[in-house]
Parts: structure tokens; sequence; C-alpha cells
């Protein structure tokens, strides 16, 4: 099992309307080798940072994008070169806010306009950071400050107030009272909460949590959010959904299986509520991103066992509404990593595609609307053929099965007592693509288990289901 790396993490879009469910779009491709480190969408525009070009594989760059995926303007380039993958993107409302992490260890900071302008010149916002891993940095905004998290040479992972105008405010924050990697941090509107990794050589196993006042000062202690015997490892997401945090993150049932990928609720209080699974080992998930819509969550994850970078809704209850899906799927030889972010009523999700050896990447876009219903769920494509658990579960007297199609086929759904007999025959006819819902009534039969058996060309998987009265 081998630590993979961050490529992308997609903050925050903002005011953007008017764009269905759309095609992927070239950000950067050719080439040249380029990364991305993230985007944003603020004001009329995106901005997608670029990392390399044409003249310089580690130059620090953007793109503004419209949200129709046109590119506009030429490529911005902020006289800079730095580690890979680049520039971290967020928008305080009025410009853009880029912070990127230079070969001797230090912290830039850059704003640039809407327009594409930049802001002044680059601010130092800290030195001694650690440069041995992949984006050891990250920033969020809250309504009035940027905190900007980091960890340095000694291991510790720190945070970093700065003001709007790139103003340093106070003084650095110790935020881990143990070693950190792959942190992850989110604001509520009161309280930023900071999430990260504790290093124990080959051992990585236990989450920790810091929540962090708009003033700087720390809120409680470092505290505990998954210290089970397995191993936590990989890069971790955070998002805030206006009641509670949602975290994504890997664990390992031993050394020699792939990752699970999990979500853990988190409240405002740091208590740690359900956990959830949202792809499981055999499909071996990597790299995650949480967004939220307002209504529901959109995770993405790179999926080794198809090469794709996939994703799934769920509900703010932990419930997936929808199967996964893939949003970019491999290119020659070149697989795509991304992440995602919303805002304005669109997800805007960037991946850069790259080949095996992490050389000659091409960075893509696409957009897509939230689901709110059934129909909006038709316009996604279903990676493969899956029976999804009924819900809810226990049930009375009706419940919901669901099931996908990655082409038309004939289907047969049957339910069936513990006995083997037939009680319901809910399909029985050809199907097209796509995810479909069936409600089963259970009047007249007794509080039992049951199964539910779906077969759609050589496809075929049982459930089981519980009437209870």
């Amino acid at each position: 099992m081998q630590h993979v790396r961050r490529f992308i993490c997609v903050v925050t879009l903002i005011s953007m309307t008017g764009i269905s469910y759309a095609q992927e779009f070239p950000i950067a491709v050719g080439s040249d080798t380029t990364f991305s480190g993230g985007a944003v969408y603020g004001g009329l525009n995106g901005l997608v940072t670029i990392h390399g070009n044409s003249n310089n594989q580690n130059s620090i760059t953007a793109q503004l994008v419209g949200a129709s995926g046109q590119l506009i303007g030429p490529r911005i380039s902020l006289g800079a070169v730095g580690v890979m993958p680049g520039a971290m993107p967020v928008f305080d409302g009025t410009n853009y806010f880029l912070v990127w992490l230079e070969f001797n260890g230090s912290l830039k900071g850059q704003f640039v306009s809407t327009s594409g302008s930049v802001v002044g010149t680059s601010s130092t916002i800290a030195t001694n950071i650690s440069t041995e891993r992949p984006m050891p940095f990250s920033v969020v905004f809250s309504d009035s400050t940027f905190l900007v998290i980091f960890v340095k040479v000694d291991g510790h992972l720190y945070g970093q107030r700065v003001g709007k105008t790139g103003n340093l405010l106070g003084s650095q924050i110790l935020i881990s009272s143990n070693l950190a990697r792959d942190f992850s941090i989110a604001f509520d509107g009161t309280n930023f909460l900071v999430i990260w990794v504790e290093v124990i050589p080959e051992s990585d196993k236990d989450i920790f949590g810091q929540f962090v006042s708009k003033a700087g000062s720390l809120v409680g202690t470092n505290f505990l959010i998954d210290g089970g015997q397995y191993l936590s490892d990989n890069p971790t997401s955070l998002a805030f959904d206006g009641t509670r945090y949602l975290l994504a993150f890997h664990e390992a049932p031993d050394t020699n299986s792939n990752w699970t990928l999990m979500g853990r609720f988190i409240t405002t209080s740091g208590t740690i509520q359900e956990t959830i699974i949202i792809c499981d080992s055999l499909k071996a998930p990597q790299i995650p991103s949480v967004a939220f819509d307002h209504s529901n969550y959109l995770i993405t994850w790179m999926q080794g066992s198809n090469g794709s970078l996939m994703a799934r809704f769920f509900s703010t209850s932990g419930t997936p509404i929808d199967t996964p899906f893939v949003v970019f799927a491999p290119l020659g030889n070149k697989i795509p990593f991304g992440g995602v972010g919303f805002g304005g009523g669109l997800y805007l999700i960037v991946a850069t595609r790259v080949d095996s050896n992490f050389t000659n990447g091409d960075v893509y876009g696409r957009f897509l609307q939230p689901v709110t219903g059934v129909a909006d769920e038709d316009k996604l494509m279903p990676a493969s053929c899956e029976l999804s658990q009924n819900y809810p579960n226990p049930f009375n007297p009706t419940t919901t099965i669901r099931y996908a199609l990655p082409q038309t086929s004939f289907v047969t759904l049957t339910v069936y007592n513990t006995l083997g007999q037939t009680v319901s025959l809910l399909v029985h006819e050809q199907k097209e693509a796509g995810i479909h819902n069936v409600v089963f009534n259970g009047d007249g039969l007794a509080s039992s288990v049951y199964f539910y058996r779906l077969q759609a060309g050589e496809y075929v998987a049982t459930k089981k289901l519980i009437l209870l009265r």
C-alpha cells in the first residue's frame, strides 16, 4: 500500500448560472507538463491554477474560464516558480487569493482580480515549510480573513491568519500537538475545523481535529476523530453543510488491502457521529474531494479499478442518492486525478490527466448540476451495474429499491421469502441505461426477512430487506 499524491483541491465556486450538465473542456493540454492545484469560481469567471507551462514546468500560472467552459484571455503568469502541483486558490468576494510553496520552503500569497490582473506584489506567509510531500498547505476564507495551514520542517501543523490585503494577522498558531500530514480545513461560520492524520512511521492510523476561532485562538484541544485499529492514511477532505461537517478519509483493514473510502460526520462541538462507506476497497479509491451544494454532498475520488475520476451524491444523513458515475475517464495512457467545488448553483470539477510517471499532465474541467430529483439523476451515466440497499430498511409497508444500468438491458427484479418462494415480481422487461427506482409494497406480508434479486444481463445481485410491522 502506497501513499498517493494529491494534485488538486478545488475549493469554492461563486455566482454561476445558466449551465446544465456539460461536456468536459480542455484547460491546459499539449506537449508541456501541467498540473492543477485547484480551481475557484468568483464574480463572472472561474480561475484554475496551473503548475507549469512551455517555458518552465515549475511556473505558477492560472487560467480564467467562463461558465460555459470557454477559456478567457491568455494564461496568467505570477512570475514565480514553485513545487508541484502549484497554487491553491480561494475567493474573498473581491479577488482571488493564490497560495503556493517555493522550493526554498517559503509559502507565498498573491491576489489576482476577477479580470485576470495581478494585484500588487506577492507576500510571504511563512517560511521553513516542509517540502517532503506535495501540497503541504491549505487555505480557506471566512467572512473576513484567510486561514492558511501548513506543516513546517519540525513536522507540526501550524496556521497563519491573513487579511484581505495580504497582511499577516497575529503570529503563527501551533495547531497540532503531534506530527501531522494529509490535512484539510473548513469553516462553519464561527470557527475553522482543521483535520490531520498523525504521522507514525509505517502505522499512520489516527486522525485528529482542532477548532480554531476567527481570532486565531485554539478552541478546546486536539481531539481524536478516528482512532481504531485500522490504518488511516492518504489525503483527507472536509466540507460543512450548515449543521455539521463531513470528513472523507481512507481506512484499510490490514497492510495487504486497498483503502476503503470512508465518511464521518462531526458536529461543530467536536462530537463524532455516524460513519459511512463512500467506496469499498475492491474499487481501490484514492484522493477524495467533498463539496456541498446547500442540499446534498458530491464526493469525487480517483478509482484504481477503472482508472477514472468517479463521483457520487450523498444526502446530509449520509444516504447515497445515486450510484457512482464517471466524471473523467482515462485518455490514452493518462489517468485523471482531481477534485470538486460548488457555488452559485453548479459544481466545477477539475482534473489532471497524467501518465504513470506523473509527467506530461493535461488539465481538464467539467461543470455539473446538483441532483434535485429522479429526473436529474437520469442525466448521470452509471459506470457499472449496481443494486443498492433498499431504503428505508427495516420498512413498513413500503420501501424503495434502486438499481443502475450502464447500458440498456433486460432486467428482472424479484422479491422472495426465506423459503425461496417469489412474493413479488417487480420488474421483468427491457430497461434503458440509467438510474431506476422501484417501490415495493409489503402490504399483506408478515413481518420477516425477505430478499430481492436483480438480474441484468450477466449481472446478478441479491440483498436482504426487513419488513417490520
